[in-house]
């Protein structure tokens, strides 16, 4: 019955913060894509390489705390089989991105299918946005030579934005990210959104708590930030049972229990965590 109590506790836990996730996003819509937007090529039929820039001012968008990003999105219009993306994710020194310096936060890249056309693509991508911050989200498209069956083109709908859209192609005479209207298509407002989770510093105080070593033999000690001052742990076994329990000591002595996972449980005055610890 125990064990069967701790798992649902951790399902539970799972789908609130699944279910807490924030999406930070310019669009009206950000969910739907209906159309697909222009992009830079060659009179050959080969695809330039093309940047689709969104900006966000984290403040102005409600999110005051420090930001974990879990994932971008971006609509896809239509793109070949194959296509290889680059997203980025950057803080910017101004909203306008014609004419803001950028400074990378993280990247990842993404291989384009078909079968994604008209809708929202997810990718993960870890990065912490610092708290007042503007932040630029790029999407990539490479030039694709001589392989005309490489090209990626923007999603969006008619919903509307509530900031500009940008696009950058050197190829074609845009030489710095440049608004969507201003080069003469104003219904490119494309879908590209940011998720994760504000952290504020009661939950930033319980990420950063950590237990060293693991796996460990004898013992393990906890460490805390210097926010935390006063807690409890209770260290449970894999059926459930409760084996260790104690007050504001951050080293324990786990060189009676027997070798395997156990789960141990620490409580502060601002929440609680769980970590899996391995006894070797």
């Amino acid at each position: 019955m125990k064990k069967n109590y701790i798992l649902f506790l951790l399902a539970v836990t799972f789908v609130w913060t699944f279910q807490a996730q924030t999406v930070i996003t310019q669009s009206v819509d950000p969910t739907s894509v209906t159309d697909g937007g222009v992009a830079c090529g060659g009179q050959d039929g080969t695809y330039s390489e093309n940047s689709f820039y969104r900006s966000y001012n984290m403040t102005a968008l409600g999110v005051t705390d420090d930001f974990e990003v879990t994932s971008v999105e971006f609509g896809q219009g239509s793109a070949n089989d194959g296509k290889v993306l680059t997203l980025n994710l950057y803080t910017a020194s101004a909203e306008n991105l014609g004419t803001a310096s950028l400074t990378l936060l993280a990247s990842t890249t993404h291989v384009a299918a078909a079968s994604d056309d008209l809708s929202v693509v997810s990718v993960a991508l870890s990065a912490t946005i610092p708290a007042g911050s503007i932040v630029a989200l790029e999407v990539n498209a490479g030039d694709s030579g001589t392989n005309i069956n490489e090209t990626y083109y923007p999603g969006f709908n008619a919903a509307g934005e509530n900031a500009p859209s940008y696009l950058k192609a050197v190829e074609c005479g845009i030489t710095v990210p440049t608004t969507a209207t201003a080069i003469g298509y104003p219904d490119n407002q494309y879908v590209m959104n940011i998720v994760g989770n504000a952290l504020s510093i009661d939950e930033f105080s319980l990420n950063n708590i950590s237990v060293s070593p693991n796996p460990a033999q004898n013992y393990i000690h906890i460490n805390f930030p210097q926010s935390v001052s006063n807690f409890s742990t209770e260290l449970y076994d894999i059926a459930g049972k409760l084996v260790l329990k104690s007050n504001n000591i951050e080293r324990l002595n786990i060189g009676k229990l027997h070798a395997g996972v156990y789960i141990l449980k620490v409580a502060t005055d601002t929440g609680s965590v769980t970590k899996r610890i391995i006894k070797s």
